[in-house]
């Protein structure tokens, strides 16, 4: 080999080196704060995985009608993103349209351990009518009537108005008079979450918990939390006792007990697995709500007889399903009735139009069902307030629901080719997330055989410019996540 060929032969593989490494810091700290990734949704990118499990989806690529992407056919699916480096915030924009549905929504994995996701607005047919157009007022947005002035906006009658994603402003509040204990026998298993005004200042609930199934490797741990105005005013973990195997464990309480706090609606956060259990509720509160969830289980390995499922809500739509056969039964919504006929499947709940103004019953007789609804449940008629405005759902007509505005932080998508739109979803990136998880939600999308298509994504991470003091901050973050993969 000649000296020019055994040269190239060692500066080639160096330059490809080098220019790979400039890439990479380029990437990891570029001096603008902000990277962008544009790639086709046809299985060709590598920043943005196509959905998966792949029976609710289409395989990426060329469709049978002629455009190349991927197609969603049932929800939940899930994505995930490749982590370019520690930035602090992603837009997160998709080339989608849709065909028989109505709503869809994305959401970031933020808690690894009970798989919950912060949901963002995706798409709303409903809000892109003509009935409707998008205000920004003061610090509010979303969407009013279109023959209402843009002071819609800020309509204080919770009946009449409705929000996505968004929050109203809460006023401070509290119970005041005899604190009396009321003991609720219940079986609700899972995460869920109580909105509640405190008595006399005071905040008291104790909850009996079982543990069904110990032998998941070290994740039998149940986690309380107590927030006002998503401030972190407690929090405490506890698990179940006893030897790791799939036997139930005995029922443990946990307690949560506050004084001397300010007048505010409390968020009380059990976060479990669906094999926790809450088997009794003690309380002094008087207004208390679930929502918009309610999980009734069964009493399995606790007792030999059910318990009815019995809650009172404001929920003008619902959908209920159940995951084993003792759930199968005919539920009660109101005056209304629907059959579950089938185990993972959901159906729809929509109240009579008579009784749009009153809280209704909700029965299941052989419990063992969920119910999510667009209002909020209580166990009981007396304990039932109303936090905030009722969801906009896929089942919502506003319009015809009387509703003035939505608040919602959904802008109206740019409108595209061959029926396709351009939406964008923002999320904060929190200093610890390693791995960016995505699920996507259309409900009622295998309901009413309709589809989500996206043929483009686009990501735009961003942080602060780069300044020494920027650059050694991401450093260490670069750091901290290199030894948290260790």
């Amino acid at each position: 080999m000649s000296k020019i060929g055994r040269g190239l032969a060692i500066v080639v593989p160096w330059s490809i080196a080098l220019v790979m490494a400039i890439y990479v810091l380029s990437l990891r700290f570029p001096p603008s704060g902000m990277v962008h990734f544009s790639e086709a949704f046809d299985g060709s990118g590598i920043w943005f995985t196509p959905f998966t499990p792949g029976e609710r989806v289409t395989s990426p690529g060329m469709q049978e009608d002629g455009w190349r992407g991927q197609r969603i056919l049932d929800e939940p699916v899930y994505a995930r993103a490749r982590w370019p480096g520690a930035y602090d915030h992603l837009s997160l924009t998709f080339d989608m349209s849709t065909t028989r549905q109505s709503l869809a929504e994305i959401g970031i994995l933020r808690d690894e351990a009970t798989r919950a996701f912060e949901m963002q607005p995706l798409w709303s047919a409903v809000l892109m009518s003509e009935a409707w157009r998008e205000v920004s007022l003061d610090e509010s947005h979303g969407f009013v009537r279109a023959d209402l002035p843009d002071t819609a906006l800020l309509e204080q009658d919770p009946g009449k108005l409705m929000t996505w994603h968004a929050s109203t402003t809460r006023k401070a509040v509290s119970d005041t008079g005899d604190a009396l204990l009321q003991t609720y026998d219940v079986s609700l298993r899972g995460t869920h979450n109580i909105q509640v005004l405190p008595i006399n200042n005071e905040l008291f609930f104790q909850f009996k918990l079982q543990d069904m199934n110990r032998n998941r490797d070290g994740k039998n741990t149940v986690a309380m939390r107590v927030t006002c105005d998503n401030r972190i005013i407690w929090t405490q973990a506890g698990s179940a006792s006893g030897l790791h195997d799939a036997r139930p464990s005995e029922v443990f309480t946990e307690e949560v007990s506050l004084k001397a706090l300010e007048p505010c609606v409390y968020r009380v956060s059990i976060l479990a697995d669906n094999d926790f259990f809450i088997r009794e509720i003690k309380t002094t509160a008087k207004h208390w709500v679930f929502g918009p969830e309610i999980f009734f289980g069964d009493h399995v390995g606790y007792r030999t007889t059910s318990t009815a499922a019995i809650a009172w809500t404001n929920s003008l739509h619902a959908v209920v399903d159940t995951f084993h056969d003792d759930g199968k039964q005919i539920v009660h919504f109101g005056t209304k009735q629907t059959e579950i006929r089938e185990t993972h499947a959901r159906y729809a709940l929509d109240r009579a139009p008579e009784e749009r103004d009153v809280p209704i019953r909700f029965t299941a007789p052989n419990g063992n069902v969920r119910v999510i609804g667009d209002g909020y449940f209580a166990l009981s008629q007396d304990a039932l307030f109303y936090p905030e405005p009722r969801r906009l759902t896929a089942e919502s007509m506003p319009l015809e629901e009387g509703i003035d505005a939505v608040l919602t932080p959904f802008h109206t998508p740019e409108k595209l080719d061959n029926g396709f739109w351009r939406t964008t979803v923002d999320f904060d990136l929190v200093k610890n997330m390693d791995q960016l998880q995505f699920s996507l939600a259309a409900p009622g999308i295998a309901r009413s055989q309709g589809a989500v298509d996206i043929r483009h994504v686009t990501l735009d991470y961003t942080r602060p410019k780069l300044s020494f003091e920027a650059w050694w901050r991401v450093v260490k973050r670069e750091l901290f996540l290199a030894l948290k993969r260790l």
